[in-house]
């Protein structure tokens, strides 16, 4: 049997939590809220989960223990705190996509996310009318 946790839908409401960019490697690379959770050996979706469950005060203490143990990150130990307090706000973002079944989809029409799809769509509905004419 397999795991059935691979194919768990990932919450979009934590999406700007994982993804803020929390310092640099001391390469340059920026190092994000997500990569630091992995490197860390935590499943970011659940840790980010875990951590919006908490009353603000103590999640701005964890996320301040958390980004204290991340080795690699360019930023002084007296920054961690104010970064700290800029990322909690983050883990109540409200969600982009509502989940139905097993996926998320817009919340918006297909042809409403971006107008080339309807531009597309017109040109094939011609396209198919002329070779029907031409052919059919």
């Amino acid at each position: 049997m397999s795991d059935g946790s691979r194919f768990a839908v990932l919450d979009p409401r934590y999406e700007a939590f994982l993804f803020a960019e929390i310092g640099e490697q001391k390469n340059g690379m920026p190092i994000t809220m997500i990569s630091a959770l992995a490197r860390l050996g935590f499943d970011p979706w659940e840790e980010a989960g875990r951590l919006a469950s908490l009353p603000a005060a103590a999640a701005l203490a964890a996320v301040t223990a958390l980004v204290a143990r991340i080795s690699g990150l360019t930023a002084r130990k007296s920054e961690i705190p104010k970064l700290s307090a800029r990322l909690v706000p983050l883990l109540a973002q409200p969600a982009t996509a509502r989940v139905i079944g097993i996926g998320a989809v817009p919340a918006a029409p297909w042809w409403a996310i971006n107008p080339r799809w309807v531009m597309a769509a017109c040109a094939v509905a011609v396209l198919v009318a002329v070779v029907r004419q031409l052919f059919g």
